[in-house]
C-alpha cells in the first residue's frame, strides 16, 4: 500500500487530498495543528493516521518523525500555510503593506509557510521510497516575475522563498531520482481564498494530483499550476 504524508490534512486543499488519496487505495499519515470532523470521517473509514501539535513548533514535528520512524512515504505534500492574520476575503493585503511592517505578524507566516516545509522534508527525506515524489502547494503570488500587483508582503515573500527552498530539494534529490516541485492550487474557495474564489477544492486538487502522479525527473525543480501550465518564478 502506497502512503502519502501531508500536513493540514484537517480541512480545505488538505482534506481534499486525503479524501481522495483514500478513495485510491492509500494510506493517509496527517500531520496537523487541529483535528476536524471531516478528518475523523476518514479515520473511521480505515488507514488514516492523524498526528496533532503545533506545526510552527519545531520540537513538535521531530516528535512526529520519531513516531514515523521506519515508515516509507511514496508522496509528501507540504501543504499547510496561512496568509497572516487576515485572509483575502478579509482586507489581509492592508496588514502586510509598506506602511504596516509588522515583525511578529511576518514571522508568522514564514514559520508555517517556509520554515515547517523546509523542516518536514528535512526530518523526513530518509523515509522517501525510491519512487517517492515531493510536492509544496505555493502560490502564484510567490512568482517574482509575475508579480504585477504588489500587496501581501509577507505571503508574497514567504512563497518565493519556499519556491526557491524547492528548487534548491530538487537539486539535491536529484541522485535519489525522486522529484520535487510546487504547485500553485489556483485560487480556491476554501477558509483562506473565501467564498468568491474561482475554484472549488475538488477541481484544484485533481489537477494537482494528476501532475503529482505523472511527475517525473524532467518536470523536477518546476513551478506548475493546478492545470498543468508552468509558472514562471
Amino acid at each position: 500500500m502506497s502512503t502519502l504524508l501531508i500536513t493540514g490534512a484537517n480541512r480545505g486543499l488538505g482534506l481534499e487530498f486525503a479524501q481522495r488519496y483514500q478513495d485510491d487505495g492509500w494510506r493517509i499519515l496527517a500531520l496537523c495543528r487541529n483535528h476536524s470532523d471531516e478528518l475523523r470521517a476518514l479515520e473511521a473509514v480505515g488507514n488514516v493516521r492523524v498526528l496533532l501539535g503545533d506545526l510552527s513548533d519545531g520540537t513538535c514535528l521531530q516528535k512526529f518523525a520519531s513516531e514515523l520512524s521506519g515508515e516509507h512515504i511514496d508522496v509528501l505534500i507540504n501543504n499547510a500555510g496561512v496568509m497572516g492574520d487576515s485572509n483575502f476575503h478579509q482586507g489581509g493585503g492592508e496588514r502586510q503593506s509598506l506602511v504596516d511592517f509588522d515583525r511578529d505578524e511576518w514571522r508568522k507566516v514564514f514559520e508555517i509557510n517556509l520554515f515547517t516545509p523546509v523542516q518536514v522534508i528535512s526530518l523526513f527525506s530518509e523515509h522517501l521510497s525510491d519512487n517517492a515524489k515531493v510536492v509544496t502547494i505555493s502560490s502564484d503570488m510567490g512568482s517574482i516575475s509575475g508579480n504585477q500587483s504588489g500587496g501581501w508582503f509577507a505571503y508574497r515573500a514567504s512563497k518565493a522563498a519556499v519556491n526557491s527552498l524547492m528548487k534548491s530539494v530538487a537539486i539535491s534529490l536529484t541522485k535519489r531520482g525522486i522529484p520535487a516541485v510546487a504547485l500553485h492550487p489556483g485560487w480556491v474557495r476554501t477558509e483562506m481564498g473565501g467564498p468568491d474564489a474561482h475554484i472549488d477544492t475538488e477541481t484544484s486538487v485533481k489537477g494537482m494530483m494528476k501532475i503529482i502522479n505523472n511527475l517525473s525527473m524532467q518536470q523536477s525543480g518546476g513551478f506548475f499550476a493546478y492545470d498543468g501550465s508552468v509558472l514562471p518564478y
